[in-house]
């Protein structure tokens, strides 16, 4: 298992469903998402960045990646890099919370956060809600 840092209130992790409020013009979480996307110490990862860019193919929105990476390149935004261990502690944590590999996505993320120091999520997905170092902010 590898080093966790110290917890950070500062820094919040950014899933892939605010991103894609954002590119797919979505009505109702959008702006809310696009206000959320200005602040400062944002982190984010490349399994949540590979989220974003599968979707967008699948739903043929592929004027869209463009926009994204230049959001990225122009954004301060942390881009932390997956691996290996990431997928290791992920499995190790569903065993021991006793969760389903349904939520598999979210908790090599959450392991990621941890491992980094960050404890809150900017996200709309709930399964962050059955991982208790994870706080969910939207």
């Amino acid at each position: 298992m590898r080093r966790s840092s110290p917890p950070s209130r500062e820094r919040r992790f950014v899933d892939s469903n605010v991103f894609l409020y954002v590119l797919m013009a979505d009505p109702r979480y959008g702006p809310r998402a696009r206000e959320r996307l200005k602040e400062a110490g944002l982190v984010t990862s490349t399994l949540a960045l590979s989220q974003v860019l599968a979707h967008l193919d699948r739903r043929r929105a592929w004027s869209a990646i463009p926009t994204f990476l230049a959001f990225l390149r122009d954004k301060p935004i942390e881009v932390i890099e997956t691996g290996l261990e990431d997928f290791e502690e992920a499995l190790r944590e569903a065993e021991r919370l006793g969760l389903s590999l349904s939520v598999w996505d979210d908790l090599v993320l959450a392991v990621q956060m941890r491992r980094i120091g960050v404890e809150e999520v900017l996200s709309n997905d709930r399964d962050f809600d059955l991982i208790p170092w994870v706080r969910r902010v939207f």
